[in-house]
């Protein structure tokens, strides 16, 4: 695993971390969600850079899947706290 590899997948991690706690604490789940779903798509940034400087494995497409999968859970379930979060990023 090269650079990209590695920031893509320790972003996703962090940014997993911080969508699911977001549901513990609900105190602080708007902050702690729009921080997350961010790092997640920072995470995804960085694997579409490891794309493109053709990296080796296949560790770099899990931020992109962790992006896609958690995005695709909360509209399932909850469609307008995904209204609710793009929101949060806007302002």
């Amino acid at each position: 695993m090269k650079w990209f590899s590695k920031l893509s997948v320790l972003f996703a991690i962090i940014g997993v971390l911080l969508f699911c706690s977001s549901y513990l604490f609900t105190e602080l789940f708007e902050p702690l969600m729009t921080s997350g779903f961010g790092l997640l798509i920072v995470g995804s940034l960085l694997c579409f850079g490891a794309i493109f400087r053709s990296e080796k494995g296949k560790v770099k497409f899990l931020s992109l899947a962790a992006l896609f999968l958690l995005s695709f859970i909360i509209v399932w379930s909850e469609p307008f706290q995904f209204v609710r979060l793009l929101t949060w990023m806007k302002n």
